[in-house]
């Protein structure tokens, strides 16, 4: 070989692991992308978790409540006001405050 052709090929090589190198760079880079976007989704992930905990705690509650309820109404409806009733009375009694406010 000749000087020119092997200065040729050691351009050429140098070259190609120039581009090894890029390519690692620019895989490495997507991988530290990659992961922060992962973690990112697993901050979401977590919060989403937690709420849901959340939720299933007051949906649980409100069904104990409401079971007692419907217990409720039907050991002692004869003997207390509907909620309608309640209302009603509620309502009239803040009309009597405002009335008596306004006066």
């Amino acid at each position: 070989m000749t000087p020119e052709e092997i200065q040729t090929t050691l351009e050429q090589m140098l070259a190609v692991q120039r581009e090894l190198q890029e390519s690692q760079l620019q895989l490495q880079d997507g991988q530290v992308r990659l992961q922060q976007e992962q973690e990112a989704q697993k901050a979401v992930l977590d919060e989403l978790i937690e709420r849901y905990g959340d939720l299933s705690a007051n949906s649980e509650r409100q069904q104990r409540i409401l079971e007692q309820l419907i217990g409720y109404s039907l050991t002692n409806e004869s003997e207390h006001m509907t909620l309608e009733e309640k209302l009603e009375a509620l309502q009239a009694r803040v009309q009597r405050l405002e009335n008596r406010n306004q006066s």
